[in-house]
C-alpha cells in the first residue's frame, strides 16, 4: 500500500506541517523552547532544499520547493527531538469549497477513505461536522470512496490562516530539543549500552559531548575503529557533535599499584574524573553513562555509590532500570547494534581478578588518592584528541 510520502508529487503536496512534543508543558518558557526547536530543524535539513521554515505558532509549516527531496526530508526530520508528528499536507483556503477540492486530491480510484475534521480556528462559519457532511453530499462525485472504516484517512484541519489536509501523520521522536537542557559528557564505550543511554539523553534536551578512553597505543587507531562510526551514526540525532578521544596507557600503569580486586571500581571513578575535568572545560553540568543495575560486577548497588564519590556534575544513568533485552531493542532499533556487537579491545572489559561487588566507598576513595589517579586523569587529558562532528 502506498501512502502520501511514496507518492506525492510537488503540484499535491507543497509543505509539511511539523507539531511540537513536550514543547506544550513549558509555560513561560515555551518561546524559548519553539526557538531551540527551530534552529534543530533548520541543522537538520541543512543540506536539503526548500523554499522555508514557517513558525505558525502553534507548529512549524515547511514550504517545499520544486527541487525538494520529500524522502530525504522525512528521514532527517524523523532524528529531531522536539517533533511530535509530522506529515505532507495541501493547504487551501478555509472555505467549504475550496476544503472539498483539497480532501479529494490525493486519492485516486478504489481508495476507500475515513474523514477527521478539526478546527483549531473556531470562528469560521461552519464546524467539523459540516466539513463532513458536504463531503458525503458530493460523494457521488469523487473517484474514491467515503467510509468511516476506510482504509485510508484524511486529516482536515481549519486555522485562522488555512485549512490543512494531510493524509499520513508520522510520530516524531518527541520529548525536548537538544540543547535546551545544556551539555552532557556521555561515557562512551564500545559496547550496546552507553549509545542508547546518549539517546536518552538527548531525549532529555542535552547536547552530548562524547568521551572515550580506548586502549590503542595512540588516538590515531581509536580514530580509525569503530567508536567513530558509532558517532556519527549518533550524530544524525545531534548534527553538531564532538567527541574526545584519551588514552588509557597511564591508568593501566597506574592500576597496578592497587588491589585487584578494586580495579574495575577505580577505573569508572578514574572515568568519572576524566568526564568532569571535560565537563568544566566544556560547561557541562551533566555526566551520562550506560550503566544498568547489577548487570555486571562494577554496577552493583555497593560500587555506583563508591565510584560517584567526589563527582561535581549532575550523574544520569537512563538505563539504570531496563534489562539487558530492552537496551539491545533499542540499539537495534536505532542503528547501533550492529557497530557496538563487532570485535573491539574496550578498555572497559578489564579482566579484573575476583572483582569487588561491595566495595566501601571510603576504601575506593582512600585508594583513588594514593595511587593518584585524578592527577593519571589530568596527565590523560592532555594527551587526549577531541574530533568535531
Amino acid at each position: 500500500m502506498l501512502f502520501a510520502w511514496d507518492t506525492m508529487s510537488e503540484q499535491e503536496y507543497r509543505y509539511i506541517v511539523i507539531h511540537f512534543g513536550e514543547l506544550w508543558l513549558k509555560g513561560r518558557n515555551r518561546g524559548t523552547f519553539i526557538k531551540r526547536l527551530y534552529h534543530n530543524i533548520r541543522a537538520a535539513l541543512k543540506d536539503e532544499k526548500y523554499e522555508k521554515l514557517e513558525n505558525a505558532r502553534d507548529r512549524f509549516v515547511l514550504h517545499l520547493g520544486k527541487n525538494s527531496d520529500i524522502v530525504s526530508i522525512r528521514g532527517r526530520l524523523s532524528h529531531v527531538f522536539g517533533i511530535s508528528w509530522f506529515a505532507p499536507v495541501i493547504i487551501s483556503e478555509n472555505k467549504m469549497d475550496e476544503i472539498v477540492a483539497a480532501v479529494a486530491r490525493p486519492f485516486a480510484k478504489g481508495d476507500t477513505v475515513r474523514v477527521v475534521a478539526h478546527r483549531s480556528y473556531k470562528q469560521v462559519p461552519f464546524t467539523s461536522q459540516d466539513i463532513v457532511g458536504e463531503l458525503l453530499k458530493k460523494k457521488k462525485s469523487f473517484d474514491f470512496t467515503l467510509d468511516k472504516a476506510g482504509e485510508k484517512e484524511v486529516f482536515v484541519n481549519v486555522t485562522r490562516e488555512n485549512a490543512q489536509v494531510l493524509t499520513e501523520k508520522t510520530k516524531g521522536l518527541g520529548g525536548l530539543p537538544v540543547g535546551i537542557s545544556g551539555k552532557a559528557v556521555i561515557l562512551l564505550s564500545g559496547g550496546i549500552d552507553s549509545p542508547v543511554a546518549s539517546l536518552y539523553a538527548m531525549k532529555k534536551g542535552l547536547s552530548p559531548i562524547y568521551m572515550h578512553v580506548h586502549a590503542f597505543p595512540n588516538n590515531r587507531e581509536a580514530e580509525d575503529s569503530k567508536m567513530m562510526e558509532i558517532v556519527r551514526k549518533l550524530s544524525v540525532y545531534s548534527p553538531n557533535s564532538r567527541v574526545y578521544l584519551i588514552p588509557s596507557s597511564l591508568f593501566q600503569a597506574t592500576i597496578i599499584k592497587a588491589p585487584h580486586q578494586y580495579e574495575l571500581v577505580l577505573f569508572k571513578r578514574f572515568l568519572y574524573a576524566l568526564a568532569g575535568k571535560i565537563a568544566e572545560k566544556e560547561g557541562a553540568d551533566v555526566i551520562v553513562t550506560g550503566e544498568s543495575l547489577a548487570q555486571v560486577a562494577s554496577q552493583t548497588v555497593k560500587n555506583l555509590i563508591a565510584t560517584e564519590r567526589g563527582t561535581k556534575q549532575l550523574l544520569m544513568r537512563p538505563l539504570i532500570g531496563l534489562d539487558k533485552q530492552e537496551i539491545v531493542d533499542i540499539a537495534q532499533k536505532q542503528g547501533t547494534y550492529s557497530l557496538s556487537i563487532l570485535d573491539y579491545p574496550d578498555v572497559c572489559s578489564l579482566n579484573s581478578r575476583n572483582p569487588s561487588t561491595s566495595a566501601n566507598a571510603e576504601r575506593v576513595g582512600a585508594l583513588f588518592k594514593e595511587i593518584k589517579l585524578n592527577g593519571v586523569a589530568t596527565k590523560s587529558l592532555k594527551k587526549s584528541e577531541m574530533i568535531e562532528i
